[in-house]
């Protein structure tokens, strides 16, 4: 990760702040500040691999140790920063376990937005890429049904934010409302399990969002063409819808991705809940497949499928807990999505039992 780069967008917005703030009024008139964060405990049967919670993370439950306190727990602070009407920014900084195994705060947010028109608007700098349909609230554990996103879906591309400039537009059409949005910029994916870890590259993605009513309808198009060592080109296409009248819900995500390097993978999950009182149990099914043989000759890689259970208990404002029961079914011994540090022995079939518990809060 490049921290001059981080420490430089967030100076920069901190300094823009601070001008606002002696242009005529106390930084509380310019600034607001929240907060989000999850603490959990995850226990994994399974012995001859690391059950992990992104992609990315080098040891989890299972192998490492029975249970692990890494997986989601996660802390990040959020300035929402006001310079006029049209003149807005935003830098978030979060700290969560990462390839190299520690909680090293990173930029995910750092930009400023000028509001053209009511309905056309341009951002530049940081921000999070909005690759699938809960890419924007995925480390926010208490946005989520789920303890955390089906990692099936995020397998293919770890790509989470980029620095450049992101074109957004609003669109109403009788009860339909569309917010489309164009980024383009730098992006870094971590590349776990290989002798190098991060491979840079430019990256252009093309999102809309259609809401009707409770129905809500994303749709992406990602590209990123590497500049480093690793010459490879990934094309991404990613569909999700979301039904939630409020007391229940239905939900799901799927990708089709082409990696000139690893090959061809599906991915998707579907998932449904209830709502009663305080309580909302819910289930979802996900799983990932390669379809095709990259550059790299490693066949398979990512396979596995998820089956699981849950609740949610939102015991006090702005806290809820949540228990999660799964069971994940290795499809391959080259790289299952779920898991790492894979001992002699695993076989492709092996199931994992998996137990979640997390505390989850904003501020």
């Amino acid at each position: 990760m490049d921290y001059k780069r981080n420490s430089t967008l967030t100076a920069s917005m901190l300094a823009l702040g601070a001008a606002a703030a002696h242009a005529g009024g106390t930084i509380d008139d310019y600034v607001t500040f929240s907060g989000f964060g999850t603490l959990d405990a995850v226990h994994s049967d399974y012995r001859l691999a690391d059950f992990t919670g992104t992609v990315i993370q080098p040891n989890g439950a299972g192998y490492s140790r029975s249970w692990s306190p890494t997986l989601d727990s996660d802390l990040g602070a959020q300035a929402n920063i006001t310079l006029s009407d049209a003149f807005t920014g935003v830098v978030q900084v979060l700290s969560r376990d990462d390839a190299d195994g520690n909680f090293k705060p990173t930029v995910e947010w750092a930009n400023l937005k000028y509001q053209i028109t009511s309905d056309l608007a341009v951002r530049l700098g940081r921000e999070v890429l909005p690759t699938y349909e809960r890419s924007d609230i995925q480390n926010v554990g208490y946005a989520l049904p789920w303890v955390r996103v089906p990692i099936e879906i995020t397998y293919t591309s770890t790509a989470t934010n980029s620095d450049g400039i992101n074109v957004l537009y609003s669109l109403k059409t009788g009860a339909v409302t569309q917010n489309l949005q164009f980024q383009w910029g730098m992006t870094t994916e971590d590349l776990p399990g290989l002798a190098y870890t991060s491979n840079r590259g430019h990256v252009v993605l093309i999102e809309d969002t259609l809401q009707y009513g409770d129905a809500r309808l994303h749709l992406a198009y990602q590209k990123c063409d590497p500049l480093g060592f690793l010459t490879s080109r990934l094309l991404l296409v990613d569909a999700g819808f979301t039904y939630d009248p409020g007391t229940w819900f239905v939900t799901s995500d799927s990708n089709h991705s082409q990696d000139t390097f690893f090959g061809d993978s599906i991915s998707g999950y579907v998932s449904g809940g209830v709502r009663i009182g305080r309580f909302a149990p819910y289930t979802f099914y996900s799983a990932t497949h390669a379809q095709s043989v990259g550059t790299s000759g490693l066949k398979s890689l990512g396979d596995q499928h998820t089956l699981g259970a849950g609740v949610r208990w939102d015991f006090a404002t702005n806290l809820d807990f949540k228990l999660q029961m799964e069971q994940v079914t290795i499809g391959t011994l080259d790289d299952p999505a779920a898991f790492s540090n894979l001992q002699p022995g695993a076989r492709i079939g092996d199931k994992a039992n998996v137990s979640s518990l997390a505390l989850d809060f904003v501020f």
